[in-house]
């Protein structure tokens, strides 16, 4: 109930009356009244909160729950004088009845703002047990006791607008000129671009979009020509692109110019790590450079050789939790399929790497335990860093697998040990890529995944909601 200014000046007026009013005894004499005040605490009470559900029928519905509002925490700008909680109330939280609990400095008095038709402020006096609409952002006012100032506070209570756990695709773009391309394709992210190789049949060609848009494709002219098949080992670090043609390791920092930086190459390059480059060497075994692909020697492996992956390989990078200067790189493929025919699960090799001084070195390690959550053999199998995870999705079944083409998406939260389907990943609706085998996949530093069809040249981006979100600050110094 709305209670206008007359009540929260008379509250203010029996402050000064009451204290006028106190006998002459010594412990009375010395109450101060202080001119300088401050909101030091707010927190929320329990709040409605609607949540939908979907039936074991497909049919939806939604009922209505408690939430614990003081389970989310509250951070104080006192400099910008703003109050706002970084992580959001779920959606569907009711905002618009909202109650809070408020602490002062020197027992200030807050106030609640509001505007009348006019457009004239009123100060309504603040109670616990009165509903706030917080729809909006509102002002809170904190007087002095001593009635001679206050601080003007802009009070945010956030609530999600989408569903964090939502996957959601855009088809950003249809290039026919894509769905032209002959064997195969490969999609990387250089310097705020995204760029796709494929061949023409004598040569590999490059596109390029700007990221995060993904709208407008240009045909990049390589000043080098490369062969037809250099678009299989395109690899990026983030400054500089490198690949494998005419035999030898190229270098390029804008997909046009390119360079050789080594005369001999391994036989496939798989991907870059912080200041590594991997490969699989001329003996099937993974190969390391260290100096920008110039050099190339054996890196160390503890497993058996023969579940070396031929194909589809694909290579991902997670930061450590626990060392900011450590991480952990994982390479996952296929076997041949002519050796290998029984295989219905791509293999997965990881290795720890260190790069604080005096750190130890590690080796490959083989990681794909028969513990019933394998990442199936699949046409294309491409793998990507998404968060905290790392997922994986691919065309048809290669060997005795039978996983459907493009039907899931695979997340494995212990760096590819283990991998389930998860409904909170999901492809685009309805995507098959035109029931061919040519795609090509990535993903950006905002955590957008990016699909392009080899068949037909559509371009899908899309995106967890939860990792598109930004992190606010929480901690505040003079």
């Amino acid at each position: 109930m709305r209670r206008i200014v007359k009540p929260f000046v008379i509250l203010f007026s029996a402050v000064i009356l009451m204290a006028s009013c106190l006998s002459n005894d010594d412990n009375y004499n010395n109450i101060i009244y202080y001119d300088d005040t401050a909101i030091t605490a707010f927190s929320l009470g329990t709040l409605n909160c609607t949540v939908w559900t979907t039936s074991s029928t497909g049919e939806d519905s939604s009922y209505v729950d408690e939430l614990e509002g003081s389970a989310y925490d509250f951070y104080i700008d006192q400099l910008a004088r703003e109050i706002y909680n970084p992580d959001s109330l779920p959606k569907g939280t009711d905002g618009a009845h909202v109650l809070c609990n408020i602490s002062t400095k020197n027992g200030g008095i807050v106030g609640v703002v509001y505007k009348d038709a006019s457009g004239n402020d009123s100060i309504v006096n603040f109670s616990s047990s009165d509903s706030i609409d917080f729809t909006e952002p509102r002002e809170f006012r904190v007087y002095s006791f001593g009635g001679g100032s206050y601080r003007s506070y802009k009070v945010s209570v956030n609530v999600h607008k989408e569903n964090p756990d939502s996957f959601n695709w855009h088809n950003t773009a249809t290039l026919p000129e894509l769905a032209s391309l002959r064997g195969g394709m490969r999609a990387v992210t250089l310097d705020g671009r995204l760029l796709v190789f494929g061949s023409d049949g004598t040569s590999t060609v490059t596109y390029a979009t700007t990221l995060p848009d993904g709208n407008a494709w240009t045909r990049i002219e390589n000043g080098t020509a490369l062969d037809a098949d250099a678009y299989r080992n395109v690899i990026t670090t983030g400054s500089a692109l490198y690949t494998i043609s005419g035999g030898q390791v190229m270098m390029s920092a804008d997909g046009s110019a390119w360079q050789p930086v080594s005369a001999s190459a391994p036989r496939h390059l798989l991907g870059a790590g912080r200041e590594k480059l991997y490969g699989i060497g001329a003996d099937g075994l993974f190969a390391v450079s260290s100096d920008g692909g110039a050099t190339w020697s054996a890196d160390a492996m503890r497993g058996d050789a023969d579940m070396m992956p031929a194909d589809n390989f694909s290579l991902a990078c997670m930061k450590l939790g626990t060392d900011d200067e450590a991480e952990t790189v994982i390479v996952v493929g296929t076997r041949s399929s002519d050796a290998h025919a029984e295989d219905s699960s791509a293999v997965v090799w990881n290795k720890i790497e260190e790069y604080s001084p005096y750190s130890q070195q590690h080796s490959w390690l083989f990681g794909s335990e028969d513990n019933g959550c394998r990442l199936p053999a699949l046409t294309g199998l491409s793998m990507m860093a998404c968060g905290d995870v790392i997922v994986a999705f691919g065309g048809r079944g290669l060997g005795t697998s039978t996983a459907e083409p493009f039907a899931h998406i695979y997340v494995s939260e212990d760096n590819g040990l283990t991998w389930h389907s998860d409904t909170s990943y999901t492809l685009p609706e309805g995507f098959d890529n035109g029931g061919g085998d040519v795609f090509a996949a990535t993903a950006d530093d905002d955590n957008y995944i990016w699909i392009i069809s080899g068949t037909d040249g559509q371009v899908w981006r899309g995106r967890l909601n939860r990792l598109g979100w930004t992190e606010n600050q929480t901690s505040f110094t003079e």
